[in-house]
């Protein structure tokens, strides 16, 4: 009993002095400027006082959220070292409804709106100065002029233009949205996208255009973590964005929930914990999420599990979909081990060696098939009809 005690204490002293390294405050937009409202949400700033990183993590929120509803992760990077700005910004318009238009360019338009004040979306009204781009900018000068020796300035290329390689653009849900939208646009230190972007057109059946084009920021640069079970936005819709985004041209989608980092050095992280709300869980209160974060916040770049070799060239399934069998073409004579987990992170079948796989007991729905050669590991997708 007093070995659980002590360490509950020690836990608890270990939380207490983290956070006694931090400080948290709320700026309201109309501070900033006058010509925001006074009724709006403030703006949620955390910062550490005794080390700085000098890197900014920008999060933008979910729809109707408030910018301090995201305190918890928000506090975790600011432990580490990092300024830390939760955004007020209009978000009353969810994106993933638009998914029913007609409009191939509905996802285009409302980011550029929100993003930049570009008067495009029949979806939303947002002019420049209401615009995320703006608001980000107004705040950062009035924490500059306000705060002189926290170093705000720092986060300005110019008086009236940001240092986009200083920042992380991070994102929840909408936000996450909002967040690869400017990395398409700047060379952003990183993009973090949590239960996101959910811009699928369920009209054509197709991620948004914008997904696909070319952006500034690398996709190395990218990060993704989602939940399998997200009751917001199907999994499956969110797995073909990230793939439209080309997370997956040198990457592999991995379940976090029983890796430690560097979780395979993934880009495309998943999690199947059990939440009162899948969509909101993975920037939520679960114990297994600060390492995962801190793998997100401060990893080396690199290109994920590709790196080690083995590669969707020489590994291949056919037919996919598929009904009753499974074929694996691995041009290799090492022994390989063969997993296959389903849409719940779930292993229905383990084997060695296998070039044929009868799945015709297996429920209709999204597999993740993971081969593994030595060291090296490479996991894809397949559907079983």
């Amino acid at each position: 009993m007093k070995k659980i005690q002590l360490t509950i204490l020690l836990v608890i002293t270990q939380l207490t002095i983290c956070y006694s390294q931090t400080e948290t405050f709320y700026v309201k937009p109309i501070s900033t400027d006058i010509n925001y409202l006074s009724t709006e949400d403030s703006n949620y700033v955390v910062r550490n006082t005794t080390i700085n990183l000098n890197k900014l993590v920008l999060l933008l929120g979910g729809s109707f959220s408030s910018p301090d509803n995201y305190s918890i992760f928000c506090q975790y990077p600011a432990t580490l070292g990092f300024d830390v700005i939760s955004l007020s910004y209009p978000n009353n318009v969810a994106a993933a409804p638009l998914g029913t238009s007609s409009d191939a360019l509905v996802f285009d338009k409302y980011r550029q709106e929100l993003c930049f004040g570009t008067p495009l979306s029949a979806a939303v009204s947002v002019d420049t100065l209401n615009s995320i781009y703006t608001r980000t900018l107004k705040l950062i000068q009035y924490l500059d002029l306000t705060y002189p020796l926290q170093n705000w300035g720092q986060y300005l290329a110019t008086p009236t233009t940001l240092d986009w390689s200083k920042i992380i653009v991070s994102g929840h849900s909408q936000g996450s949205g909002h967040a690869c939208y400017l990395g398409k646009n700047f060379l952003v230190e990183r993009v973090l996208m949590f239960s996101g972007p959910n811009d699928f057109s369920t009209f054509f059946n197709n991620p948004a255009n914008w997904l696909s084009q070319t952006g500034v920021t690398p996709t190395e640069k990218h990060f993704a973590l989602l939940h399998i079970q997200d009751e917001i936005v199907p999994f499956s819709n969110q797995f073909a964005n990230l793939t439209d985004l080309g997370m997956l041209v040198a990457d592999d989608s991995t379940l976090v929930d029983n890796l430690t980092s560097p979780f395979s050095n993934s880009h495309f992280l998943y999690t199947n914990i059990p939440a009162l709300s899948y969509h909101a869980s993975p920037i939520g209160a679960n114990q297994t999420l600060p390492s995962v974060w801190n793998y997100m916040l401060t990893s080396s770049l690199t290109v994920g599990t590709n790196d080690l070799v083995l590669s969707s060239e020489n590994f291949k399934i056919f037919p996919n979909p598929a009904t009753t069998k499974l074929n694996i073409d691995i041009p290799s004579s090492d022994v390989s081990k063969i997993s296959i987990n389903n849409y719940l992170g779930q292993t229905v079948y383990k084997g060695i060696n296998q070039t044929q796989i009868d799945i015709a007991n297996f429920p209709s729905g999204l597999y993740f098939i993971t081969i593994e050669l030595g060291q090296k590991t490479i996991t894809q997708k397949f559907t079983k009809k």
